[in-house]
């Protein structure tokens, strides 16, 4: 599978994402919208993962890379391919598809329940009633037309949503390890500084580590599931060009 990543900032990456790719042997690439790459007038990829960021869409000084993020996310949906968009990037996809996206009510930064909405999504059956997962947003969506409302917290009732068994847009970050909850805090240390009922300081955060692990299982289970629905989906096609019945047969 060929993978691409579009990434906003220097200190948030794929974290245990990455160590899926490779032991899968997944190709990967990147544009880094930080560094002004541009986007690739191809989509020779089969899984699209849209990272995080501490930019607000509705910012007008955001536009000179968000509009054609924007307009490669549309193309990429276009060519119906599997996209993972985590907190910045659930918030362009739902952009992408012509959601609003605005302020929430408080920011939530911290480890904090979720609760997965399993009724309503049969095919995500595997996903848990609920986690304790790690959130820096303080922003928020609505759901997209056409889209299923998959993850719900206390303050952020549209936390994740789902499409098509196409598109997984998460506001929270299950991909957290050590080192990239070390990098969010150096980073983005400001934001701890802000009260909120919803904040927690940098040692509470670095001190729950034993949140990672099932949080990384459930990125895996996720991702599984994504490689799972392209792998049928050209199954599905292979079966169509090959069918003898079929007088749109395309290959002997």
């Amino acid at each position: 599978m060929k993978i691409h990543c579009i990434r906003h900032e220097p200190f948030e990456g794929l974290a245990c994402i990455e160590n899926w790719i490779k032991s899968h042997n997944h190709k990967l690439t990147f544009t880094l919208t930080h560094l002004h790459q541009t986007f690739s007038s191809e989509i020779d990829f089969d899984l699209l993962i849209i990272m995080g960021g501490t930019a607000s869409i509705y910012n007008k000084t955001n536009r000179s890379w968000l509009d054609p993020e924007k307009r490669f996310v549309q193309r990429v949906m276009k060519e119906n391919k599997k996209i993972l968009g985590i907190c910045l990037g659930a918030q362009i996809l739902a952009y992408a598809l012509g959601a609003d996206v605005y302020k929430g009510k408080q920011k939530e930064i911290g480890w904090y329940n979720v609760n997965f909405h399993r009724d309503q999504n049969p095919d995500f059956s595997f996903l848990p009633e609920r986690i304790e997962t790690f959130h820096w947003h303080g922003d928020t969506f609505e759901i997209p037309d056409g889209a299923k409302c998959i993850a719900s917290s206390e303050i952020t009732p549209n936390q994740g949503f789902v499409m098509d068994n196409n598109i997984i847009a998460l506001q929270f970050h299950l991909e957290m390890t050590v080192d990239s909850l070390q990098k969010l805090t150096r980073a983005v240390k400001s934001d701890l500084k802000e009260e909120g009922k919803f904040i927690q300081s940098s040692e509470q955060i670095l001190s729950r580590q034993d949140l990672i692990g099932p949080n990384n299982v459930l990125i895996y289970d996720l991702l599984d599931f994504l490689a799972k629905e392209d792998q049928k989906l050209q199954s599905e096609f292979t079966g169509f060009l090959h069918r003898k019945d079929n007088k749109y047969l395309l290959f002997p």
